[in-house]
């Protein structure tokens, strides 16, 4: 059976915005953290654009319900669970702090109140921590019940047939980008809960981006040889 059975391709994309979500973070914490500091607009477009896209695919995603298994693979039967569901989750948390932001900034332009990006944002991040607290519980639930096993079937992660360091590093992932978001509303105003999120967050950030580079060569070796 071919991933073209199952319907739903595009969690390469869903992976690279993800990490690049996360890589832009701690550069927006930098930039708005500065005593005089240049427009963060282009931040909040940029999350905002972001946001988009993984919120409208993680939603598709999450509503095709039952997705398709695939021979060789231990995942993809509930891939709406493990992918869809955070994705648009978070997808659209980050659509809406882009739009935040964009506004505050507007506002303060226009001189009607200071933008106070942390007050700004705070709800949203406590929100995000509680969604935070569901991804740690995915990643130990698919090492648990061998989701995050390579498939035999894929080019690259086949390589690693056999051994936990894929199903380590999904797991980490998971419960490494959930912790993050679990301290994000802490992290603006305490030193050390900071620098542990923002290297928490940079280092996952770059290794979901990672494994998506990687799965934009393994997913095209899933489509069956031309006749």
């Amino acid at each position: 059976m071919s991933i073209l059975m199952q319907g739903i391709t595009y969690n390469t994309m869903m992976a690279l915005v993800t990490g690049a979500i996360m890589v832009m973070v701690p550069l927006f914490m930098r930039a708005a953290g500065r005593p005089n500091r240049r427009t963060v607009a282009g931040f909040g477009w940029t999350f905002a654009a972001l946001g988009a896209f993984l919120g409208i695919t993680g939603l598709h995603m999450m509503l095709t319900w039952p997705l398709a298994q695939i021979d060789g693979a231990f995942c993809c039967a509930v891939d709406n669970i493990t992918f869809g569901e955070p994705a648009a989750f978070f997808g659209f948390l980050t659509f809406f702090a882009g739009l935040a932001i964009i506004r505050g900034e507007r506002a303060e332009d226009r001189g009607e109140r200071k933008f106070d990006v942390v007050a700004t944002l705070r709800p949203i991040l406590y929100v995000a921590a509680i969604g935070g607290i569901g991804l740690i519980f995915f990643g130990i639930a698919g090492m648990h019940f061998g989701m995050w096993r390579p498939p035999d079937t894929e080019p690259i992660a086949r390589l690693m047939a056999g051994s936990l360091l894929e199903p380590l590093l999904m797991m980490f992932l998971y419960c490494g980008t959930g912790l993050a978001a679990m301290l994000s509303p802490f992290a603006p105003e305490n030193k050390h809960i900071g620098r542990f999120f923002t290297l928490a967050t940079w280092g996952c950030g770059v290794l979901w981006c990672f494994l998506a580079f990687t799965v934009f060569y393994s997913h095209v070796g899933f489509f069956p040889p031309a006749a």
